[in-house]
This record gives C-alpha cells, structure tokens and sequence, in this order.
C-alpha cells in the first residue's frame, strides 16, 4: 500500500530579540532549514518598532512591551513555541522567565541572574573556588555603613563597571577611593555599579603592542555536556578599556591553552550549567589563569569567524540546542587559518568624527576582506558605549598570528581619524 507521506509540522522557536544583539538575518539565516522564527520584541526599546518592518518578513512577531511575564507568555503560548532562545545579556533574565512561564527548557530564572550580573557570578565563582576576581558592590550615597565597609575591604586598583553591561561600556580604572568619587560623578550614580579587582597582568603582556593577556572560550553545553569549540585571542585593550579586536585561534602554548579550557569547564561546573552556549572570558595570570565571567551566549562575531575557518556553525547550534537537540562536539575543531575582526576607536576626548581617511590603502592588504564604516563623517561618538563605538572594523582571514600582528598595528596606526 502506499500513499501520500505526512509532512512534519516545523520546529518553532521563540526568538527574544535585541536590536544591538545579533543581526535578524543572520538568525533567520541559521533558522532557515531549522526552526520558525517568533520573535519576541519589546517595542518600547530603541530601534525595535522600525525593525520590527523586517521582523515581520522573518517570522511571526509577538510585541511584550509592558508586560510581566505571565501576560507576555499568555500572548506567546497560541504560536506554540518548541524552544526559546535569548543571545543578550541585558534580556537574559526577562528570557529565562519567559520560559519558566512557558515551560520551555532555559536556564533558570536565578541562574540567568547570575551569568547577566557582575556582582553575583564572581561570589558564585569564589564560594566553589574557582579563581576569578573579587568584586564589591558600590554602595549608595548616603550608606555611610557601607562605604565603610568597602574602605575596609581595600578594593583598589579596580575595574568601575556597572553591575549589568556588555560590550565593554561605561568601564573605567580607578585606584584610590577618591578617584572613586570622582569617576562616579563623572558616570552618574543612577546606575549600580561594582568595583572588581584588577586581575595582575603577566610581566609579557605588560605594554604588550600585539596581543592582549585575556583569551576566551567559546562552548556550548548540551544535557550537562561541555563541547569547546574555539579559544578566542584578544589584540590591546584601547583607553580606558575599549576592546580592539578578536582572533580565533589565540596565540597560547599548549599547556596555556590546556589550562585555560580546564579552568573554563571549572567555571561552568560551578554555575551548574546544563544547556545554552557560552563564552567564557579567562585572564591570564602570573598565578595561573583567572575568570573574568562567563556570558550565557554565543559570543558576538563568534560564529561568521569559526565558520570560515573550522565549518561550525555556532549560531544554528545554539538554535538546535534552545530546541531540546542534544548535540556534542568531541574534540574541539582545528582551525585552517587566523581569523580576525579588529576595531579602530577613536581618540578618548573625541567627540564627533569629521573624516577618516587611508581606508583604501587598508582594504587593499593581505588578508583583509572587508572594511565596515560604523561611525563615518558627522558621526557622534562616546568612549561610554565601549565596543559598540568604534569608528571601524576590519576583517579577514591571514595565515599566521605574525601576520596579523602586522595587520593589527596597521589599523592601530595607519588611518586617521579625525575629530573634534
């Protein structure tokens, strides 16, 4: 006997969208094959009532401005979810209830607490004893109890970061208590804030011009499984503390590089992660590797870059993994070359760029694919916004770490930008 094969009714997940997170297309990209798409907006956020417009085109939308939880997934249930995702640290926690409404496999509402928050995840860290950096919350004006006890603690030198952030925003030095003071009449006292030691550079890395002392892993966890798939190289930090650029595979030896991924699996043993990817930031030490946090998603540009170089594709596992696949990775891929993303920021005190100029000379380098404008002529631009702030990017593909050393330097001094 035969006859007509019932068609299977296609996988849907539940997209908690962010305007500054991943691109729309590149998700829908990931999804195509996979999943549909519902996104989940919140329409009161910058930006997202006019991209909504393309969201649309993607997937069904559901807009939760305004809503608690349990009235958003009221309005989320009818589309029938199979899984939910979120790849943004500020929406982490709003996601993870979400999903506790909806029943969906996510991290806990606490748990996501504690990988979106920078006072929480270091004392997790500290009471399972996985070396990482102490931190302190700053204490509100007038908590004259408080700010005795931080004086007690001598927190200084430190890192200022407010208590939930990404992209490197709003981080500055401070050494002293009253410098302290200064830097937050500087910031604004709205916001909390914490003050995390300062992690002891390597005497190598110490005015290094090439690559910075801090690496990061690049996982994903499936049913308590732990599968690395790529250590992530820094270039420099820029003042005061501007990322500059990303590198798969970083330059470690082996036993560095041995080190870091068992103090990364540590880490993620500690906070009890059973499912999501991750992106593990470690510092190395004098003492030995230190964990600066560990982001419960992909991290940003991590995917396009292991894709062009190892042919895994990060973004549709973190899909496959938010839909209840179990998927393991048993050796972590080897890279065919250096691929690179490296930013150019602007000068500290610059606060509008009139021009940038040399960009020709750059895209026609070795190795370099694409040049992307991110703030042209007539742009305002803020130290404040961190990563986010560059002027612009530059990325490809080279042979070598030495020769993108080369091209790191090039984009660190070759164009100019000018401003006022």
């Amino acid at each position: 006997m035969t006859g007509a094969r019932a068609s299977v009714p296609a996988r849907r997940l539940a997209f908690v969208y962010h305007p500054f997170s991943f691109g729309a297309l590149d998700v829908a990209e990931a999804a195509d094959g996979v999943c549909e798409l519902i996104w989940i907006v919140d329409s009161s956020m910058p930006d997202v009532e006019l991209m909504s417009k393309l969201l649309v085109r993607l997937g069904s939308v559901v807009d939760v401005a305004g809503l608690d939880a349990a009235s958003a997934a009221e309005l989320i249930a009818p589309h029938r979810p199979d899984g939910l995702l979120c790849l943004a640290d500020s929406l982490m926690v709003r996601a993870a209830e979400l999903a506790q409404a909806l029943a969906l496999p996510f991290h806990s509402p606490a748990l996501a607490a504690t990988l979106s928050d920078k006072y929480l995840q270091p004392r997790a860290f500290t009471a399972a004893g996985v070396a990482a950096a102490q931190a302190w919350l700053v204490p509100r004006d007038g908590d004259e109890a408080g700010w005795a006890a931080l004086v007690a603690e001598d927190p200084f030198p430190s890192l200022l970061k407010p208590r939930c952030g990404e992209g490197g925003r709003d981080i500055v030095a401070v050494a002293s208590l009253a410098q302290l003071q200064e830097r937050l009449d500087e910031l604004g006292h709205a916001e909390e804030r914490v003050l995390e030691r300062y992690i002891e550079d390597r005497p190598q890395d110490r005015g290094s011009h090439d690559f910075a002392g801090y690496v990061s892993v690049e996982s994903f966890v499936s049913a308590g499984v732990v599968s690395d798939v790529a250590i992530m190289g820094r270039t420099p930090l820029v003042e005061p503390f501007r990322e500059s650029g990303f590198f798969i595979p970083a330059a470690l030896e082996e036993r560095e590089r041995s080190m870091v991924l068992a103090l990364a699996r540590r880490a993620v043993g500690a906070l009890g992660i059973q499912r999501g990817t991750l992106h593990t930031e470690i510092k190395l030490t004098p003492d030995g590797p230190h964990v600066i946090e560990i982001n419960g998603r992909l991290g940003g540009g991590t995917s396009p870059m292991l894709a062009a170089v190892a042919n895994v594709n990060l973004l549709e596992i973190a899909l496959r993994l938010a839909l209840g696949e179990d998927i393991v990775i048993a050796e972590m891929p080897t890279p065919s070359a250096v691929v690179f993303v490296l930013y150019r920021h602007a000068p500290l005190g610059m606060a509008r760029v009139r021009a940038i100029e040399g960009l020709e000379e750059l895209r026609a380098q070795a190795g370099v694919q694409r040049v992307v404008v991110n703030r042209g002529a007539g742009s305002n631009i803020d130290w404040r916004e961190g990563s986010w702030g560059h002027v612009f990017s530059v990325h490809g593909v080279v042979e070598s770490h030495e020769r993108l050393a080369e091209l790191a330097r090039l984009v660190r001094e070759g164009p100019r930008v000018l401003g006022e």
